[in-house]
């Protein structure tokens, strides 16, 4: 079927590239106006709630010029939580309602997809305003993208303390030495990922093979239980056993405790 353009004698496919999806604009547009544009693209078949700005519904993300850093910031995070919209200029846009609809192609309904690198590992969450429609966020005024993830900081302060922690079991390793010290620090060590995890601490291999863009079974296992999950958001913060160790053992030097000193050289011994 084809429906008459509002802008001229071009009959529109209804099976385009926009049909039933979330259209969101971002930056300036200018000739034509952001305005003519949303109407054009509900012409072309986009749902009505194809609009100004950016969800994490957003299927489709036209970006145009001089975008505010806070909405690159928020769609930075809505991308590191598995929200990811098919980012297209005003000239694609064009290219599409000429006709064009090679590599656009969308899912009909945009699910979350976390792909899990040493960018995760590193992430420093950016700073941004949730938007009004945010209906979660409504009445707030967020400055910070407090949902997404960070590293795990070690300092003079515990950040561990009163944490749910997910240290994977390794092979031929005992590794009930390394929870007890995290339990002496007040935190909650666990051999299994689940809901309530708030950090995870990876070994040395799994961080050597992220490094080298290779994923193990449980860099995989964490993507897999976030992406088929109702989860909104991803925040796990990540850390190392290397990091934690060396924490440890300057926390020793300045408050030393027996039972976590023993604990450490039994650990150093089982390396």
């Amino acid at each position: 079927m084809i429906q008459q353009d509002l802008f001229g004698d071009i009959a529109v496919n209804q099976q385009n590239p926009l049909t039933d999806r979330r259209v969101g604009f971002i930056g300036t547009f200018k000739n034509p106006s952001r305005a003519a544009l949303i109407r054009k693209v509900k012409a072309y078949g986009a749902t009505k709630e194809s609009k100004e700005g950016l969800t994490r519904d957003t299927q489709i993300l036209v970006i145009g010029s001089d975008v505010k850093q806070e909405t690159l910031n928020r769609l930075t995070c809505y991308e590191h939580d598995g929200w990811k919209p098919l980012k297209i200029s005003e000239t694609e846009l064009l290219e599409i309602f000429n006709g064009h609809y090679s590599g656009y192609e969308t899912p009909p309904v945009l699910t979350k997809q976390i792909s899990i690198d040493m960018s995760y590992y590193n992430w420093i969450p950016p700073v941004y305003k949730e938007d009004d429609d945010d209906e979660e966020e409504k009445g707030k005024d967020k400055k910070k993208c407090i949902r997404c993830s960070s590293p795990l900081v070690y300092g003079e302060g515990n950040p561990i303390s009163g944490m749910e922690i997910y240290v994977p079991n390794r092979p031929n390793t005992d590794m009930g030495v390394i929870r007890q010290l995290i339990g002496n620090f007040g935190g909650f060590a666990n051999a299994e990922y689940f809901d309530e995890t708030n950090v995870v601490m990876l070994s040395a291999e799994t961080l050597r093979l992220l490094e080298q863009g290779i994923k193990d079974e449980i860099i995989t296992d964490i993507e897999k239980h976030y992406n088929e999950s109702s989860d909104m958001f991803f925040n796990i913060q990540f850390t190392s056993e290397s990091d934690f160790i060396f924490w440890v053992k300057k926390r020793m030097e300045k408050y030393p405790d027996e039972s976590t000193i023993k604990l450490l050289e039994l650990y150093i011994d089982n390396k």
